[in-house]
């Protein structure tokens, strides 16, 4: 999976496009990683997703990914990201607003 994704949420098409990410500032390892999700509509700006997604998100859905290097984690990231982006799509439209994943 790469940073973009097609979607179609009560048939209106949105592009999904994940921006630059960031992670938290601990010692230890990452527990969240945060960035924007970028909702297009007909190649217009419809919205901006904050998505910060929590380490047990990613232990949950791919555990062998928390201690590779950051490209190889982000394709799950995204995933999990892009999965609520939809769910929040379809709930409260494309406008800005967090999202927890």
């Amino acid at each position: 999976m790469s940073g973009r994704e097609s979607v179609e949420v009560d048939g209106v098409a949105y592009e999904l496009e994940a921006q630059g990410i960031r992670t938290s500032l601990t010692d230890g390892p990452a527990m969240l990683w945060g960035f924007q999700v970028h909702v297009l509509r007909d190649g217009e700006l419809a919205g901006i997703k904050t998505c910060f997604v929590g380490r047990v998100s990613v232990q949950s859905r791919a555990p062998e990914v928390l201690d590779a290097p950051l490209e190889v984690m982000l394709p799950v990231l995204h995933e999990l990201a892009f999965a609520r982006v939809r769910e929040q799509i379809a709930e409260s439209g494309p406008e800005d607003e967090l999202v927890f994943a």
